[in-house]
């Protein structure tokens, strides 16, 4: 089963990726996922996994993954990092962009993410 988290409202990521759709998705797996090997960041995820996905602040390509993209939200205190499976045209048109997991990430290391990666979008 997989439940409806939000959609991608960011133009720019058609400049880089031909998506088929805008709805995004986690499945029962992906949270069970998280709930495991993130227990300390599950609340946040329940309270922020969709405003990361509709509006997040900081949006980096994953270059040794095709079609994935970090999406970061910043908060006073800490970041929230969601990684998406983003679905590309010539793909199973029944599919969704899917969170792949969620985490707390330091800034240190979201510079770290930035620099190996490509940035596509910082607000």
């Amino acid at each position: 089963m997989f439940c409806p988290l939000g959609r991608i409202n960011l133009p720019i990521l058609n400049e880089y990726f031909n998506l088929t759709t805008d709805e995004t998705i986690v499945t029962d797996e992906r949270f069970s996922h998280i709930k495991q090997n993130h227990p300390q960041d599950v609340d946040l995820f329940k309270c922020y996994g969709k405003i990361c996905i509709e509006h997040p602040d900081i949006v980096v390509q994953d270059i040794v993954n095709q079609g994935t993209v970090f999406m970061i939200k910043k908060l006073p205190d800490t970041n929230l990092n969601v990684v998406v499976r983003l679905v590309l045209q010539g793909e199973d048109v029944n599919r969704k962009n899917s969170v792949m997991t969620f985490y707390r990430i330091r800034e240190k290391n979201l510079e770290k993410l930035i620099n190996k990666n490509k940035l596509l979008y910082s607000k």
